[in-house]
């Protein structure tokens, strides 16, 4: 089953995801409408990989978990030519699943090439 994502969410997305291995965090409120992203803007990327800065995402996670907005799961950019979930992106995607007791993960493909978004429920 696929989420909804507010318009607003997404116009952000593409004004911060301006190149390929860019990437932030998506939440939810009780609804399956993705309402919150928050650009990872101090994350490590490279021509070929996105690293997040996990200590600063966990932190704003406390900060949305009292404002009651759930982690859903991630987006992040590839090129156009890469309109699928690597091996990593998808052992990446289990592992936070199971450490953050998710029945499901969102992870979201943006190709900024495109301005083209693809949805996985994992």
């Amino acid at each position: 089953m696929s989420y909804k994502i507010r318009d607003s969410v997404l116009d952000e997305i593409k004004q911060s995801l301006t190149r390929p291995e860019m990437g932030g965090i998506l939440g939810i409120d009780n609804s399956r409408i993705v309402k919150k992203f928050c650009y990872d803007s101090t994350g490590i990327t490279t021509k070929t990989q996105y690293i997040p800065d996990v200590q600063r995402l966990n932190s704003i996670l406390r900060q949305w978990a009292a404002a009651e907005i759930r982690f859903i799961g991630f987006v992040h950019s590839h090129p156009k030519d890469k309109e699928k979930l690597s091996s990593c992106d998808l052992c990446y995607a289990k592992e936070i699943k199971e450490k953050c007791s998710l029945s499901e993960i969102l992870m979201l493909l943006y190709i900024p090439d495109e301005e083209k978004f693809i949805q996985y429920v994992l």
